[in-house]
């Protein structure tokens, strides 16, 4: 595919070649999903309404699993100078406006292989991710232009596509052009283009909606920030004051009743709110603020033929757990490598239908327990916050865990209680060589973990062609194995699920586990569940790891 850094007048000039998949939207979650699908060998062009990169912060925390998945994209290395993490981060503090710390919520610390959570700056990645696009060969990056229409075309979907105004919006009087692809993917926002093209509304709908004044700024003076990662509790005004990024700090400020979003996004307005936290010019410069209104929502349905939606295109989450832009990340992660499957002609498109049956159960979860945060985050009453303030000083508020959520388990192995929950990942020794685990092994496939020796003896030659069809790897791990599990984080994980063999996705959450004599059945029903044959004589597809 014929490569082009910048914007573009006219989309019919520019793409040589006809993609694999059309990418819409050059977000966190668009970028990433090109970079995952690139690196399996398919071509992507990704169009973005924007003619540049939006240059202010919007999300601020990234989490490990995000983390471990831009690792599988390339882009960790490029990433690190651009995130912050100290041993602040790994609680949440919940405090009174005196100061008061009624609670303090541990975040599980990673060991050492894993990599903690980190804040950022999301212009910062964005670039990291855009430049590692450009420089992908595979990978195309069009800006300027706007989707118009959508039409399935037999075994493609044409994408009909206009310059953009001023207002992202088809410019007035621009000739349209349309390329096709085999697949669309809209990931372009929360009034997401494509997903009003194909009439799905966001009705998930929690009924909640509160609007916060979110203020970025740059201090240039050290000192205490209280808390330094939490949530100062009304009465009288619910604020949020989190680290984000090297060098800056954000502070979020609830609006009461009566407080208007357009009059209070003004600088006397901002400053004001500021100086009650002691923050002013001499100690803080001001990148940017702006009224927003948190909602929480998903679409029911996220895929319609051969166009599917990700990220806050399919789900909008209030940012009470900072998990909205991770969300989008794990949406690509499971998609990117169904649509793999599917584009080598592994598995059939149906296979898709998988993607919303096991991501919907997982965000609507969070999203639901982001909400149930709010409501007590966002209190000012004062008879109810003294309420909740006892509650919270006897440690009796029914808080989520910050372990993480489970995946959809209809297309899991069945009855399994361990499926989709989120693997995990130690530091490994094998061959004479060190490391974490997705560096020893790569990442990106699928992984049969075994205490019990080496899994692929236990599987039936048809079975077995299956699973080197799929790319998989097979890894006995333990004292004795080749592979040593340098911090027993594979050893605990065995005796804490009491089994032998655990069979890990590419998107690192669990199909499902077995015992050793197990190992036989727990792989056929993952091939009989992506629809693939026993059967095939297709060549095989192992990708070396």
């Amino acid at each position: 595919m014929e490569k082009n850094n910048g914007q573009l007048g006219s989309l019919a000039d520019s793409v040589a070649e006809s993609p694999d998949v059309i990418v819409v939207g050059a977000g966190p979650t668009g970028l990433t999903l090109s970079l995952l699908l690139a690196r399996n060998g398919h071509r992507v062009l990704v169009v973005e309404r924007r003619p540049s990169a939006y240059p202010l912060p919007r999300a601020v925390g990234i989490s490990r699993e995000s983390l471990r998945v831009l690792h599988m994209a390339g882009a960790s290395e490029p990433l690190k100078p651009h995130l912050e993490w100290n041993g602040q981060n790994h609680s949440l503090d919940y405090v009174t406006a005196e100061g008061e710390v009624l609670l303090s919520q541990t975040v599980p610390l990673p060991r050492r292989s894993e990599g903690p959570d980190a804040t950022f700056n999301q212009p910062d990645l964005e670039a990291v991710l855009e430049e590692q696009v450009r420089a992908h060969p595979r990978i195309q990056l069009v800006r300027g232009q706007v989707v118009t229409g959508l039409e399935e075309i037999e075994d493609a979907v044409g994408v009909r596509f206009a310059p953009s105004d001023e207002l992202g919006g088809p410019r007035s009087g621009a000739d349209h052009v349309t390329h096709t692809a085999r697949f669309v993917v809209g990931c372009d926002g929360a009034q997401s283009t494509v997903r009003n093209l194909m009439d799905i509304p966001l009705d998930g709908d929690l009924q909640f909606s509160s609007d916060w004044l979110v203020v970025d700024l740059k201090p240039t003076v050290e000192r205490d920030w209280i808390p330094y990662m939490g949530q100062v509790l009304g009465p009288p005004r619910p604020t949020t004051s989190v680290p984000s990024g090297p060098g800056r700090r954000r502070l979020e400020f609830m609006l009461l009743p009566g407080e208007r979003k357009e009059e209070m996004a003004t600088d006397e307005t901002v400053w004001r709110l500021l100086a009650e936290r002691g923050v002013d010019q001499t100690n803080a410069d001001l990148v940017r603020y702006a009224a927003y209104t948190f909602r929480a929502c998903w679409a029911q349905q996220w895929r319609q033929g051969r166009v599917l939606l990700a990220g806050d295109a399919a789900h909008l989450t209030p940012p009470f757990l900072g998990q909205g832009m991770n969300s989008g990340i794990r949406d690509v992660a499971t998609l990117s490598w169904r649509l793999d499957l599917v584009l080598r002609g592994l598995a059939p498109a149906d296979t898709l239908d998988d993607y919303a049956r096991e991501r919907i159960p997982h965000v609507s979860r969070l999203i639901s327990d982001a909400v149930m945060v709010g409501g007590f985050l966002c209190l000012i009453d004062p008879e109810a916050c003294a309420e909740r303030d006892a509650l919270l000083r006897e440690k009796r508020v029914d808080a989520p865990e910050m372990t993480g959520w489970r995946m959809g388990t209809e297309s899991l192995a069945a009855d399994d209680p361990h499926a989709g929950w989120l693997g995990r990942q130690g530091l490994v020794r094998t061959k004479g060589r060190e490391g974490r685990f997705d560096d020893v092994f790569g990442a990106g496939a699928h992984v049969l973990l075994s205490r019990a020796g080496d899994p692929m003896e236990s599987l039936s030659p048809m079975t077995r062609e299956a699973w080197e069809r799929l790319g998989g790897v097979a890894v006995h791990i333990g004292p004795d194995a080749p592979v040593t599990d340098v911090e027993d984080v594979y050893g605990e994980w065995f005796d804490e699920w009491d089994r032998d063999v655990i069979l890990v996705r590419p998107d690192f959450h669990v199909f499902g586990t077995a015992s050793s004599d197990g190992v036989e059945s727990l792989v056929r029903e993952l091939v009989a569940g992506l629809r693939m044959s026993l059967a095939d004589s297709a060549p095989s597809t192992v990708r070396s790891l």
